[in-house]
């Protein structure tokens, strides 16, 4: 990747943000009030939940939430999967019930990096 990118959350409407510019400011109103930027877990004790486990085969790249998959109810899940490379972002849309399982067209050896973001504990990542 050029840069590590930001995401931001709104206190009050619960709104992720995310910064596709490099240079963006560091401080964004939602509702009002300035949004937090969140820092992206890379493990600290729920990482067998939360962790992103990336398989490749050819160009597909499948994303499973968790080496025990993650629950996925109304009141605790993965809202969203993305996949960002150098050259390309992608990101799959979540929906409650469903296995936090998201799969990708991704060039065989282009490194990635994949973000997760859970309702309950945040914005999670891994390389690949």
């Amino acid at each position: 990747m050029l840069y590590e990118p930001k995401f931001y959350k709104c206190s009050k409407c619960e709104a992720i943000f995310e910064v596709i510019t490099p240079h963006c400011c560091d401080e964004l109103l939602c509702c009002g009030e300035y949004v937090e930027l969140i820092k992206a877990n890379e493990g600290h004790g729920l990482e067998d939940k939360h962790i992103p486990v990336v398989k490749r085969e050819g160009d597909n790249l499948t994303v499973c939430v968790g080496r025990v998959l993650h629950p996925m109810s109304k009141e605790h899940n993965i809202v969203w999967v993305e996949v960002k490379s150098k050259y390309f972002e992608q990101r799959v849309t979540l929906k409650k019930g469903d296995d936090p399982i998201a799969m990708f067209q991704v060039p065989e050896k282009v490194p990635v990096t994949v973000f997760a973001y859970c309702n309950i504990h945040g914005l999670w990542k891994i390389s690949a």
